[in-house]
């Protein structure tokens, strides 16, 4: 009798197997998710970015080029203008230092000062302050955008990789981001809150309140304001993830009036060997030819980059 019965048992727990066999993960959640990985748990980085922004009352996007080398815990940042307006200028930044505020070094015999990375000599004409340098907040960015598309169950309609690309001579993911959902809302922002920290509570562009709300600079205190705030960061973004090192070294973020930021990473490199007294400013980087406020010398890096203009995203 129990030779009659087992088999058929047995096919309907095979059966049962199969049927309930999680579906193969796509191609465009595993490159996502690898470049998640990577960037929650890299240390830091050096970088030269091309940041493109667009600014209220002028045509275009604003380029300027910048030096940059993060660690990420405790936050480290140093930063060097490469080109105009602001060419030669140099912020140093080291959390618990100096009251959280930054040393900032103009050049130009102008002596070097303390300031809030919020002020406005630091962040005028600027998308972000220094404390976004880096791929910490680009990592919460992508990770939110992924758990409102899973919400709706629309991961593969929102995140797109449509192909490879060769961008910079790197190997790179296309990936393209599109929220369905894009829209605008109101936010009564508390007392103490400024742009900074509204933007990382809602993960939106800072540049939103200055061009939807008249915001003037990051030391406002907005507390009582009602302000006027996109859902997400962006209504479509484009990213080229490099296939190496799965970082985005290329994004481009576009809302309902067109694109409004694009950034670009050349010489990335991922988890750098930084000396104990790198992010001081008695330091000097003699190979690189960088000099830390008041030890003037000419940047001599061979930044072939500067010699063209990468393809822009579709």
């Amino acid at each position: 009798m129990f030779k009659k019965i087992i088999p058929p048992v047995l096919s309907v727990f095979l059966f049962a197997i199969v049927a309930f066999k999680p579906a193969p993960e796509s191609q465009t959640r595993t490159i996502i998710n690898k470049s998640l990985a990577a960037m929650a748990s890299h240390k830091g980085s050096t970088y030269t970015m091309r940041g493109s922004e667009r600014l209220v009352g002028r045509s275009g996007l604003r380029t300027a080029d910048i030096f940059t080398k993060v660690s990420v815990s405790p936050q480290k940042t140093y930063m060097k203008m490469i080109t105009d307006p602001n060419k030669g200028t140099e912020l140093l930044y080291v959390k618990g230092e100096r009251g959280d505020k930054a040393l900032v070094n103009a050049g130009k015999m102008i002596p070097t000062v303390t300031l809030s990375p919020f002020n406005g000599l630091v962040t005028k004409d600027q998308h972000h302050t220094m404390l976004s340098a880096g791929f910490a907040i680009v990592n919460k960015i992508i990770s939110e955008g992924v758990r409102k598309a899973d919400a709706q169950g629309k991961f593969d309609s929102v995140f797109r990789y449509v192909g490879d690309v060769t961008w910079n001579n790197r190997a790179c993911y296309k990936i393209i981001i599109e929220d369905p959902t894009y829209t605008y809302t109101t936010y009564k922002a508390q007392k103490g809150e400024n742009m900074y920290s509204v933007a990382l509570k809602f993960l939106v562009p800072e540049y939103s309140m200055v061009e939807l709300n008249g915001v003037k600079h990051f030391e406002e205190d907005l507390g009582g304001k009602t302000l006027k705030l996109p859902t997400s960061y962006a209504k479509k973004t484009v990213l080229y993830i490099d296939k190496q090192n799965l970082f985005p070294v290329f994004q481009e973020m576009t809302d309902d009036k067109g694109i409004f930021e694009r950034y670009e990473f050349y010489n990335l490199v991922i988890n750098p060997t930084f000396k104990s007294d790198e992010f001081t400013k008695d330091y000097s980087d003699t190979v690189l030819g960088f000099s830390f406020f008041g030890r003037q010398a000419d940047i001599k890096p061979p930044y072939e980059w500067l010699l063209h203009s990468p393809p822009a995203g579709e």
